[in-house]
């Protein structure tokens, strides 16, 4: 099997601004030999690393997958600029994480698509990995590739360039797909007939086998079947959802990652109906799971990944008929862990007193009030139904549990909008303001977050236009205008155009495929990224294939045929135009738990069975018991370890973050700070660069636990990761100074066998005589730095021909001196020396190195 190597990835990560995204190894991380097994899978996630190891689709089809002894499933994420460029450059394709298995030799890749503007990282990932990026030009030796997530629900603006797509809950279809694709290949040589075979699974749609046309009284394209394939495409719907499974021994990232955290999925759908949620539809029907099950998981996955915070997720966790039991519960485990838990997509309904009381034990974490709308008549026309009288109560209940800072969401371009409705947004921002500076007698820091109205397929707003640019310009413009005149709220809102194009690419047809295409070679990139979005590419690419975006923006005929009409998500269409109308009407409707199925009959359910569970029942299993024997004083410790091969691409936060999780992993119990925000009592040196090695680095820590040098070793390095190790412990006395405080100078080397140095020291022509010995020439060198530099930073730089490196011993000064690495430069005139360095040690007396 051809795997990219260490060497060649080496030299690319020096070039790279962030190469811990592009490591592997992570905890939890699985790791098969690819010749023992049967099927390689690639879990594509097309944005960056942080992105995409938030997400919770990939965790669970990552554990399914790898569960199988004869499936090997490993990560892949789109590169970032910097190493796009260095793959191209040095013609190396796109790889996995885990063996650096090249795109291109995986028997399927399988897509997440959260986001219609992911679309052209897409492209770029398959273009990257040698494979053709168009369907039909894929035989049966190129990887197939498959594509699931909400954006599928509707495929076509990139049905060009996938086999097939998933639609639904990907935890049963997914590993059907796979085991029949693998029978399928041994028994025929063509890719049409598997796929058709295929295209028989629940949930799968074959786009190839489907063709579009003009339908009546539209100017999109909706699609057909070919020959005997069904008209719709009925979604994959996971029940029981109890017995889902979901992974308790998550990947713990090497870098901070967007929603560091476990997050444990409580549920599945959302009860409420709120009329622009596209995701409503995508995860119908409402199902939970049981207390219990949630508890002992959240405890099982905190064992296994050292994690420090818990989150409950759900697209309307207020909505979890067990919320306050499993708080109450969960948070008698997590305060003594020193855990914090936070809740996702919280109602204002949802927020009591009892709640918001048991979330404050160990830390506060963020605080989000979603009204969506700045009126009640306008949340009744969303069907966002909420009294203004529930947000201040709300707000009230977060401000007095000591709540400094609140993040409030709000859209504009809603249906029937008007400046009424603007301006209530306004007073909404006001009075929440004015309950936190009567409540913590200081102005509260609000975070306003201001979208634009998409209306999505799918919903009852799908028939309707999006507003102008301009309009909506004018609308956030209304809203700041009344808003700036208080420093402490701080108001952002989303690009327009980037809005523009996603709800192009969201109601968009079979056209859209070359406009991507066009867009792609035009070099568009991260387009969800607002630093690097460049909207005149995509005018351009509209234009060549005379295409007027501004047509997937319009209005819509209630009785024609949609581009995405042939998914069927279980919501009849019927329903959804009745729901438009009650919007229109200025009503509000009752959500799924308070009507019954038999009059609504807007799902093609006979009943929404909902499992109940006795909330009552709860069991904890027992913590493993910590390291060590309790003392009545808390002891202080210092522990040596090395940073040293792969983990030197690890930053200063990483690395402390690395190492606290493996603590807790270990079950060595460290104290913790006082106040709001407990965090673990340990002490670092001064950092080391990203990429230079560290031989003898410590922490400091405290610990009501009392053990040995052999205990604590032998029990915290099966929990790192490698390339971090503990070398050795020594307990303090109370007396004993801080390492910090002690520290007279720091020693470090560099590797003068390193090709990169011997190659700068050639460059350097320091002699007339071009044999010159190497070692004399780096001596030269270093003595003509050392005369004229020797002072307050530096103490000494001589080289050690014996061990082949150049030693630096730097002063331990108060003042900012010259940095290692820079001294090293100008000595060799080497450009990023880091990468061939290392910290050797730490003196407390400078004498005691000759």
């Amino acid at each position: 099997m051809e795997m990219i190597e260490w060497n060649d990835l080496e030299d690319i990560l020096q070039k790279v601004e962030k190469p811990g995204r592009y490591l592997g190894g992570e905890w939890n991380s699985v790791k098969k030999k690819p010749d023992c097994v049967d099927v390689k899978v690639a879990l594509a996630f097309p944005d960056v690393y942080e992105v995409g190891m938030s997400y919770l689709g990939q965790k669970i089809l990552y554990q399914i997958l790898n569960s199988h002894p004869r499936i090997l499933a490993e990560r892949v994420f789109a590169p970032w600029w910097d190493l796009e460029r260095e793959l191209r450059a040095k013609r190396i394709p796109l790889f996995s994480l885990e063996n650096r298995i090249p795109l291109e030799r995986f028997d399927i890749i399988g897509f997440s698509l959260l986001y219609e503007l992911n679309y052209t990282n897409v492209l770029n990932m398959l273009d990257l990995g040698r494979i053709p990026l168009f369907s039909d030009r894929r035989s049966l030796e190129h990887p197939l590739v498959i594509s699931g997530g909400p954006a599928v629900f509707n495929p076509e603006p990139v049905a060009d360039y996938c086999d097939l797509f998933v639609i639904g809950d990907g935890e049963e279809v997914f590993l059907e797909v796979i085991q029949s694709y693998m029978a399928l290949k041994e028994k025929t040589e063509h890719k049409a007939d598997i796929l058709g075979e295929l295209a028989k699974i629940k949930g799968v749609y074959v786009p190839s086998l489907y063709e579009s046309y003009q339908p009546k009284n539209t100017h999109l394209l909706a699609v057909k079947p070919k020959h005997n394939m069904p008209a719709k495409i009925k979604k994959k719907i996971l029940v029981p959802f109890q017995k889902a499974p979901f992974p308790e021994e998550i990947i713990v990232p090497h870098i901070q990652v967007i929603f560091d955290r476990i997050a444990w999925e409580v549920a599945r759908g959302c009860p409420q109906k709120c009329r622009f949620c596209q995701a409503l539809s995508i995860y119908f029907p409402p199902r939970v799971k049981s207390p219990s099950s949630v508890i002992k998981g959240i405890l099982n996955s905190l064992r296994s990944t050292g994690y420090d915070s818990v989150s409950l997720a759900s697209l309307s966790v207020s909505d979890y008929p067990y919320l306050e039991a499993i708080i109450r519960s969960l948070m008698e485990e997590l305060e003594k862990q020193n855990v914090s838990l936070s809740l996702s997509s919280l109602r204002p309904k949802g927020l009591t007193s009892d709640v918001v009381a048991n979330i404050v034990r160990v830390r506060k974490t963020g605080f989000t009030l979603v009204p969506e709308a700045g009126t009640e008549r306008l949340r009744n026309v969303i069907n966002k139904c909420l009294k203004n009288d529930e947000i201040e109560a709300a707000a009230e209940n977060a401000f007095s549990k000591g709540w400094k800072r609140l993040k409030l969401y709000f859209m504009i371009g809603l249906p029937s909008e008007t400046d009424e409705d603007l301006m209530g947004i306004v007073r909404t921002v006001k009075e929440v303001r004015r309950i936190g500076k009567k409540l913590l007698k200081r102005s509260p820091l609000i975070n306003l977050s201001i979208s634009s109205f998409i209306p999505k397929p799918h919903t009852p707003f799908q028939w309707l236009r999006m507003e102008k640019k301009d309009v909506l310009h004018e609308k956030f413009r209304f809203v700041l205008a009344h808003l700036k005149e208080y420093p402490s709220i701080r108001l952002k809102r989303d690009s327009l155009d980037r809005s523009v194009l996603e709800c192009v690419f969201s109601r968009g047809d079979r056209r859209l495929n070359p406009v991507l295409h066009n867009a792609w070679k035009c070099g568009a990139r991260f387009d969800s990224w607002d630093d690097v979005f460049k909207f005149s590419i995509w005018e351009k690419a509209f234009e060549s294939e005379n295409l007027d975006y501004r047509e997937y923006l319009s209005e819509l005929d209630k009785g024609s045929i949609l581009p995405w009409d042939h998914i069927d998500t279980g919501l009849t269409k019927n329903h959804l135009l009745e729901e438009l109308e009650l919007a229109l009407d200025g009503k509000s409707s009752p959500p799924c738990s308070e009507r019954e199925c038999a009059a609504c009959q807007g799902c093609s359910f006979i009943k929404l069975n909902q499992e109940r569970f006795d909330e009552n029942v709860i069991e904890v299993d027992a913590d493993s018991p910590p390291l060590g024997k309790r003392t009545d004083e808390v002891q202080r410790y210092r522990a040596s370890f090395r940073k040293i091969n792969q983990a030197r691409y690890l930053s200063h936060m990483d690395l402390n973050n690395i190492i606290q999780q493996g603590f807790r992993r270990a079950g060595i119990l460290v104290s913790y700070s006082q106040g709001f925000h407990p965090k673990m009592l340990i002490s670092h040196p001064p950092a080391l660069p990203l990429g230079m090695e560290g031989k003898a680095e410590w922490v400091e820590f405290k610990s009501p636990f009392a053990f040995s040098e052999e205990e604590f070793i032998s029990r915290i390095n099966p929990y790192l990761v490698e390339g971090v190790e503990f070398i050795g412990l020594s307990r303090l006395d109370k007396t004993e100074s801080p390492m910090n405080r002690k520290t007279k100078a720091f020693v470090y080397s560099v590797d003068l066998g390193d090709k990169k140095v011997m190659e700068a020291v050639k460059n350097l022509n320091l002699s007339e005589n071009v044999c010159e010995n190497y070692w004399n020439q780096v001596k030269k060198c270093t003595d003509v730095y050392a005369e004229k530099n020797k002072g307050e930073t530096l103490e000494k730089i001589y080289v050690d021909e014996a061990d082949k490196k150049l030693f630096l011993i730097i002063k331990n000064v108060s003042q900012k001196g010259e940095k290692p690495q820079d001294i090293v430069s100008s000595v060799l005139g080497l450009e990023n020396p880091v990468f061939a360095m290392a910290r050797e040690q730490f003196l407390l007396e400078i004498q005691a190195k000759s």
